[in-house]
């Protein structure tokens, strides 16, 4: 069997290599297992008024100087007002480059647009296969308020084929989430989570882990171990 390999987008306000670096517990830990980890760079790279808070000028300096002015699309808490053509011609021209890829890794934003292209890579790359393993580190998907269910969401009419799962997905898709997690809490991850098991409580192929950090990908090896042997798993199902 080849080297299985996977995709990794990084958040907003990181870079390839800085989502290597934050990402290491389990990027050894697949590495141990034979897995390849390709890191990309987003399309988008950001000024300060594209920031959705403020940044002091040495901490934007330092933004500057580490490169990690980028994301894969630029933040609005508007979701019709999102633009994802440019992160998905980005990584769909990487992965027809240098692909077929076994799996893709996002976090935050790295992971909406991952979840995006998990459902249509049929589109995105035609005759690549669908993917073995989808990985989401504090994954959410594009909403809006539902205006026939007051109080309610649902997801932004330009994006519903986007996270509209295809019945034929046999990729095993993987959540992360924070329970303290300010910046994407958990019931945004949890919302994408339903869509994949298409209300259910489970679903086969979809699992979802919870650790009691933040916005961030744990490094821990007691939370990230049984993620390992899922997509390890999901290899050898194939």
């Amino acid at each position: 069997m080849s080297t299985p390999r996977l995709l990794f987008l990084h958040g907003f306000l990181q870079n390839a290599k800085v989502f290597s670096e934050k990402s290491s517990g389990i990027r050894k830990l697949l590495k141990k297992a034979g897995v390849q980890c390709d890191y990309i760079d987003g399309p988008a790279v950001l000024e300060r008024k594209d920031l959705p808070f403020e940044l002091d000028d040495e901490k934007w300096q330092t933004v500057l100087d580490t490169q990690v002015n980028r994301a894969w699309f630029y933040h609005s808490n508007i979701s019709k007002e999102l633009d994802l053509t440019e992160a998905l011609r980005t990584v769909s021209d990487y992965i027809m480059e240098n692909g077929p890829y076994d799996g893709i890794v996002g976090f935050s934003q790295g992971a909406a647009v991952a979840s995006i292209v998990t459902n249509t890579i049929h589109k995105l790359v035609p005759g690549h296969p669908q993917f073995k393993v989808s990985l989401l580190f504090s994954g959410y998907s594009f909403t809006e308020p539902d205006p026939s269910h007051p109080g309610e969401l649902r997801i932004a009419d330009k994006f519903v084929s986007d996270f509209t799962v295809p019945l034929e997905l046999t990729t095993r898709v993987l959540f992360v989430y924070g329970a303290s997690d300010q910046a994407v809490p958990a019931e945004k991850s949890k919302y994408l989570y339903k869509i994949y098991t298409h209300g259910e409580e489970e679903a086969n192929n979809v699992k979802a882990f919870e650790h009691p950090g933040g916005h961030m990908v744990p490094n821990k090896k007691d939370i990230l171990k049984p993620i390992v042997d899922e997509i390890t798993s999901a290899f050898n199902a194939h």
